[in-house]
């Protein structure tokens, strides 16, 4: 499907969607606990409904309810198991080792750029600890039963890996730990991952560098998780209304553990005026100015960032952003050619976005690469530029947010569907 974003400004009022990465965590936290779980968030996707079947596979018992999800854990060890993980690879790295630690002889499989992103030092560390993989990259199959012991890894690796581990080393006979050999990246997302164990009964030590894991810890339902608003999807409507117009996003924790929270500063950074609200926050554009940045812990918001900076004139570096060569699309070179094909100019070296930002975009035609977040950037570039952006691909925000282009006319939006 295409959509054509017509020019305009958005404002008005919404409602952050549940945190995808929230849901991940709760779900699977959920699935391991010692009773049945009410888990309350807002909106769903394909990458939770890929979990969703993932733990059910695994033996949950999962349905959707008015408010989320009534989750009823996994009652046996050991048997057989058929995992299909789509294109999620949060579902693939978090539920790999929670399988081996439950014992199961579990086929693994995904599609679209899944089987080729990075899996090898979580296989590795498996292996290392008495998983037995049929092939190196998806499909695969998995026996043998997961040991305890020292784990480590390096900090550089998806936080994926760490936070998968973390879920599954609770579940086993022995003590763990489970180290970095060299400083971490993404620690927000650790940090969200044990914030949810924690909810659940399971505390872990973690000192930034090291995190040690009892044996055998029970997971305790609390009853009813409810789940936070998504920042990374939240990121689009602010950095919009930073651009031109203003906006209020609810349902938003300002104390979130969400590492893209760091978007505020940024925005503030770029001119826009931000206020806090008791459960959200108000964005109004401003002067627009260029801003530089560390990305290494906010990969998610740096397409959107790279495009808001766009309408500023000046150079805005975004450094540490290797990593977007590593999500549903190369999202790196993704950025680089959405922005210079709408009129812009930007360029990446090594692992720095640099954006020669000059007030502007023309408008023009803009690749969403199947990958949600780019087709999203690429909808709030048409809002902005001054001319239309047609954006292919633009299914693809049903991975993450399917109610996007709904919430982007709710608040006056202007598009106009293609079915191709």
């Amino acid at each position: 499907m295409n959509v054509t974003v017509s020019p305009g400004r958005i404002g008005g009022s919404l409602a952050a969607p549940a945190s995808k990465s929230m849901t991940h965590r709760a779900l699977i936290c959920a699935a391991l606990a010692d009773r049945p779980t009410q888990v309350v968030c807002s909106a769903s996707s394909q990458d939770i409904d890929a979990t969703v079947d993932c733990l059910t596979a695994l033996g949950a018992r999962i349905s959707r309810t008015e408010t989320g999800f009534a989750v009823t854990p996994v009652s046996d060890r050991g048997g057989e198991a058929e995992l299909d993980c789509r294109e999620s690879g949060s579902t693939l790295r978090f539920l790999l080792p929670v399988a081996a630690a439950l014992g199961k002889r579990a086929r693994f499989t995904g599609r679209g750029r899944l089987p080729q992103r990075p899996m090898q030092p979580l296989m590795e560390a498996l292996t290392a600890h008495g998983v037995r993989f049929s092939a190196e990259q998806l499909p695969f199959s998995i026996d043998g039963a997961l040991t305890g012991g020292a784990f480590a890894m390096e900090g550089g690796v998806s936080s994926q890996f760490f936070s998968g581990l973390l879920f599954a080393l609770p579940l086993l006979h022995e003590p763990s730990t489970l180290s970095f050999r060299t400083p971490a990246q993404s620690l927000p997302y650790y940090q969200m991952t044990l914030q949810t164990l924690a909810a659940f009964g399971v505390d872990i030590p973690f000192d930034g560098t090291t995190a040690v894991i009892s044996s055998r810890k029970q997971y305790q339902s609390p009853g009813t998780c409810m789940v936070e608003g998504d920042w990374s999807n939240a990121a689009f409507f602010l950095c919009s209304a930073a651009i031109r117009g203003e906006i209020t996003v609810k349902n938003l924790r300002l104390d979130s553990g969400q590492g893209d929270r760091r978007v505020l500063e940024l925005i503030r950074s770029f001119g826009a005026a931000v206020t806090a609200q008791s459960d959200g926050v108000t964005v109004r554009s401003g002067e627009r100015r260029p801003i530089q940045a560390d990305c290494a812990d906010i990969p998610d918001v740096v397409p959107i960032l790279a495009v808001m900076s766009c309408f500023a004139d000046g150079v805005s570096r975004f450094d540490r952003v290797e990593r977007l060569r590593m999500k549903e699309s190369d999202r790196l070179t993704a950025t680089v050619e959405l922005i210079n094909a709408l009129g812009g100019r930007a360029e990446c070296d090594g692992s720095s976005l640099t954006v020669y930002g000059s007030g502007n975009l023309r408008g023009g035609l803009a690749d969403g690469r199947g990958d949600h977040r780019m087709v999203m950037c690429a909808a709030v570039a048409g809002c902005h530029a001054d001319g239309a952006v047609t954006v292919t691909d633009a299914e693809a925000v049903s991975k993450s947010y399917p109610l996007f282009f709904t919430d982007y006319q709710k608040v006056g939006g202007e598009i106009k569907e293609e079915i191709t």
